[in-house]
């Protein structure tokens, strides 16, 4: 999962003991089956709400626990998607009710259950239910019921679970608007103009496919012998499938190419809900093994270029993890008495770093704008615990740790950085992180786990005996990790803290306006000179710079690339947004000469002006296809 948060600066920061029953593979006498059959009509929305309607399998106990997740795979949060469920109610197959009482938030025992034929309920969205009580659900996590326009369903958010009974194969069947199209990575059943009917073998490929059901706007990519679905809603159409498929083609195609030349899946899907909510403050995605959900803000195609590369890069890549490498833990996940893996280093972390360096290696981005995506993980993974090693970190991430956990896409990332790096200069530069993971994949596979307490001394048998105590040191144990010596290797200075001269906005100090979005000026008291040539004024509020409007998602980058790129001199153009004498907003262009100064500025990368051969030959290695 990728998550990012907005906040008041430039930048961005971006699962009970289950009682067992015994299921019976003939059909009974009062209708139930071997299978779970769910059903859903959305059309029928009621306040937000859906009814959801489940023919039981044959159950044999005389009690039986029904359940929606605690959490789920690669959200490592505890989400409680049971909060969202209300009037549970079972019954048998004249129609008689059943006792049913409530265990806990997510879960509901009834009596009788041999003679469970039906329950039924009803369930609430998440993105639209503050009077609902509990943590904020993370949007890509979650789900959205907006009648006749769009159903953001994460299947985990509808679709419980009998305890012993995960293994149950699962039939949905869904009646739909007219016109509706389920985008999903599912092949559906059948399917006609109003009802679509999915099938799966059991929960955890349920939980494994979300559907998107809106008006269709979608594009299929041939990539790598897949289908590559990108199936995209736009409020206020924006942006289309067609133009975010054209973004990401040549994504996918280096993707595709850093994974050994061809894809393991046949079929994957984008899901993108791009929200006008004007108060969206976070957005992301949820991986699966073979799609990915996305929430992010609505803007255009052009506009949402980089981001949703970033974001989709990350995503795809973990049809490597956890779809080929996978713990114990994650493949017999326990949805409501979750056990965590120690190795979030790699789930997350060797993920993250692929996406970047995958961009950097086949030229998506440049070398530079490589540096500065290092730079910010470092400075981030320095503000957090550094010293807490990262496996005792994954193991407790859902409570003990839970505040550490975003340091998983920062020091994670780094980890397998300096692995890749470790990697190559043992092995003459033939050998990375790219390698190994299509090694573990071929050692493993989608239906084989390891084990959480082997995993480095197999990684260790597959390469060398010195990547046994890189992780012990560093991954295990509390050390820093050595970016120091690790990228001096590859010709790459890393300094803690230098002064370094870059260009001024005009030393005014800046904060952020919830309601329009935009960066605002909340005092001029130290403005420099560059700022008075301007003609800043207290809440002005930044629209663009040098014509690069000043979106959400490009804070962050467009600040740094004005920093870094600017020369002294060069005309800087501002467009504010100002209130005239009758509180009216106008835009103003302000513009002045560029003034640069120096400035300290921590965790700085740069080539070293004078690369040895050895480490011109490794940085080759490294970053060349």
């Amino acid at each position: 999962m990728q998550k990012a948060l907005m906040v008041l600066t430039f930048g961005m920061l971006m699962a009970g003991c289950t009682k067992k029953a015994v299921v019976n593979s003939s059909h009974s006498s009062h209708g139930s089956s071997s299978s779970y059959q769910y059903s859903v009509d959305l059309t029928k929305v009621d306040n937000d709400k859906l009814d959801v309607t489940l023919i039981s399998p044959k159950i044999t106990t005389d009690e039986i626990t029904f359940r929606l997740p605690k959490t789920v795979p690669g959200t490592y949060s505890t989400d409680d998607y049971g909060r969202y469920l209300s009037d549970f109610k079972a019954f048998d197959a004249k129609g008689n009710q059943l006792t049913a009482n409530k265990l806990d938030v997510n879960s509901y025992t009834i009596k009788d259950a041999k003679k469970l034929h039906k329950i039924s309920y009803k369930i609430d969205d998440t993105w639209d239910s503050p009077e609902i009580k509990g943590t904020k659900i993370f949007e890509p996590t979650g789900s959205d019921i907006v009648a006749n326009k769009e159903y953001s369903i994460n299947t985990h958010c509808f679709f419980g679970y009998f305890d012993g009974m995960k293994q149950v194969p699962y039939q949905v069947t869904f009646t739909k608007p007219s016109g509706f199209y389920g985008s999903t990575s599912l092949v559906a059943k059948n399917s006609n103009a109003t009802t679509d009917v999915f099938e799966t073998e059991n929960y955890m490929n349920l939980v494994d496919a979300p559907i998107l059901y809106t008006q269709p706007d979608t594009t299929v990519l041939k990539i790598g012998g897949a289908d590559i679905l990108v199936s995209v809603y736009s409020p206020n159409n924006k942006a289309t499938s067609k133009e975010i498929a054209a973004n990401i083609n040549m994504l996918l195609e280096a993707q595709k190419e850093y994974l050994g030349g061809k894809l393991p899946i046949k079929k994957y899907a984008f899901l993108i809900v791009l929200s006008d909510n004007p108060n969206l403050t976070s957005y992301g995605a949820l991986e699966h093994s073979y799609s990915s959900f996305y929430y992010l803000p609505e803007a255009t195609s052009k506009d949402l270029a980089q981001t949703v590369k970033d974001v989709a890069s990350h995503e795809f890549f973990h049809i490597v993890t956890p779809l080929s490498i996978h713990s114990e833990e994650i493949g017999n996940f326990d949805y409501n008495d979750p056990k965590m893996s120690k190795h979030l280093w790699m789930y997350e972390g060797l993920t993250e770093y692929a996406a970047g360096h995958m961009q950097a290696k086949y030229g998506l981005i440049d070398l530079p704008k490589y540096l500065d995506m290092l730079r910010q993980k470092i400075t981030t993974m320095k503000s957090m615990k550094d010293a807490l090693p990262f496996t005792e970190m994954s193991a407790n991430v859902l409570d003990k740790y839970k505040n550490q956990y975003m340091n998983v896409y920062n020091k994670g990332a780094l980890i397998g950085l300096c692995l890749d790096i470790k990697l190559r200069q043992l092995s003459g530069g033939k050998y990375g992180t790219q390698t190994l993971m299509q090694d573990l994949a071929k050692t493993y596979g989608k239906d084989q786990s390891f084990k959480d307490d082997e995993l480095f001394d197999k990684i260790t048998s597959l390469t060398f005996p010195e990547i046994r105590q890189f992780f012990a040191t560093y991954v295990e144990g509390k050390d820093p990790l050595p970016l120091t010596d690790i990228l001096q290797s590859v010709g790459i200075e890393y300094l803690p803290e230098a002064t370094v001269k870059q260009a001024s906005l005009g030393g005014i100090s800046i904060g952020f306006n919830q309601k329009t979005n935009r960066l605002k000026i909340t005092s001029i008291n130290n403005i420099n000179e560059f700022g008075k040539q301007m003609g800043y004024k207290a809440d002005d509020e930044l629209v663009s710079v040098n014509g690069e409007a000043m979106e959400m998602m490009k804070i962050q980058s467009i600040m740094t690339e004005f920093g870094s790129k600017t020369k002294e001199g060069e005309i800087v153009t501002v467009e504010v947004a100002r209130k005239n004498a009758d509180g009216k907003e106008e835009i103003v262009k302000l513009s002045a000469p560029a003034i640069l100064v120096e400035a300290k500025q921590k965790n700085v990368l740069k080539l070293a002006e004078n690369p040895t051969a050895e480490q011109l030959k490794l940085r080759n290695a490294w970053l060349k296809p």
